[in-house]
């Protein structure tokens, strides 16, 4: 199987998500520098974390317990982000920033984060 440092990095992961709140937060507040489609957000194969899922982390951790959490929270997450981008969209910002805050995106990307902890060192050396 392939090690951490060699195939994934976890930390940079567990940073990447947790910047996805600050986008969010910019995004419904109009003041965001980037353009963040619902369609392509919502898809949990475009970041680097979703890549390695659907790639080389599926084709060598597929078995390993809590490998499938990691899959369906991380689709959660983005579902649930691209959810906030469309309510924001839609001028409903203060639902927007309930989700964001208190909702279904902030449980995701608690669970997200803690997932990606709990499994970086019992992927980095093996079962």
């Amino acid at each position: 199987m392939a090690k951490k440092g060699e195939d994934f990095d976890f930390m940079a992961a567990i940073e990447a998500h947790v910047r996805w709140k600050v986008r969010l937060e910019a995004h419904i507040a109009g003041n965001g520098t980037e353009e963040l489609s619902p369609e392509i957000v919502g898809r949990d194969d475009q970041c680097v974390l979703g890549k390695w899922i659907h790639g080389s982390g599926g084709t060598a951790y597929a078995s390993h317990p809590g490998f499938d959490e990691l899959r369906e929270t991380h689709a959660q997450f983005h579902r649930n982000a691209a959810r906030i981008i469309e309510l924001a969209n839609a001028g409903n910002t203060e639902q927007a920033m309930a989700s964001l805050n208190q909702g279904e995106y902030a449980s995701c990307s608690a669970k997200v984060k803690s997932k990606l902890a709990r499994l970086s060192p019992e992927l980095d050396y093996g079962e």
